[in-house]
């Protein structure tokens, strides 16, 4: 028997979203001199400016944190869509995405070993071409690759000094969770995330 879900354990989207919600109100507590009681304390001989540069460092780490899960997230999405359609035994039924992934999958390869960007998302912009939503999915299509760069930034480049994409400055948890919206709203109905067991 094998089985492909999402692990119960992980965090999902309204945990990540909770967990920044309430770090962000606990860094606003301790930057505000009227709600913590030990400011004076804390930001010592530190100018304004300076208290303000570190508030704003906290922020952004935590923004690059949750960008980082809320990322991970949206690639178990597709992964998880591309393993059960490899891996059902439903042979009955298969979309136009389901055939092409089986047309190019090779049962000696790794399933995990496939690209996100380079195959699975390129497979998904041949689908949406044939979907009602296609310019909003095709939209996304275009957009992913770049996020996931940063998401690829994150893990392995940022104590790396190089000239990174402009784009990469640009992307923060707000915007990423945006992003999750919208690929709910247009590939929820065809992305395949519920256990399957055989």
């Amino acid at each position: 028997m094998a089985i492909v879900e999402f692990n119960p354990d992980r965090p999902g989207p309204d945990d990540i979203q909770r967990v920044y919600e309430e770090c962000v109100a606990g860094i606003e507590r301790k930057f505000n001199p009227t709600q913590n009681p030990t400011y004076a304390d804390d930001f010592a001989l530190l100018s304004p400016e300076a208290i303000e540069e570190r508030k704003r460092k906290m922020l952004d780490e935590l923004s690059l944190r949750s960008s980082f899960f809320l990322l991970a997230y949206i690639e178990t999405l597709f992964r998880t869509d591309f393993v059960m359609r490899i891996e059902s035994r439903n042979k009955g039924r298969k979309d136009e995405l389901t055939r092409m992934y089986r047309n190019e999958y090779n049962p000696t390869r790794k399933i995990f070993s496939y690209s996100l960007v380079d195959f699975i998302f390129e497979k998904w912009k041949l689908y949406a071409n044939n979907q009602s939503h296609s310019k909003e999915m095709l939209d996304i299509l275009r957009v992913l690759p770049q996020y996931f760069d940063f998401r690829n930034w994150m893990a392995h480049g940022r104590y790396w000094i190089y000239r990174e994409p402009t784009y990469m400055r640009k992307y923060n948890y707000i915007q990423i969770r945006i992003l999750l919206g919208n690929i709910e709203r247009y590939f929820g109905p065809f992305l395949k995330k519920k256990t399957l067991t055989y």
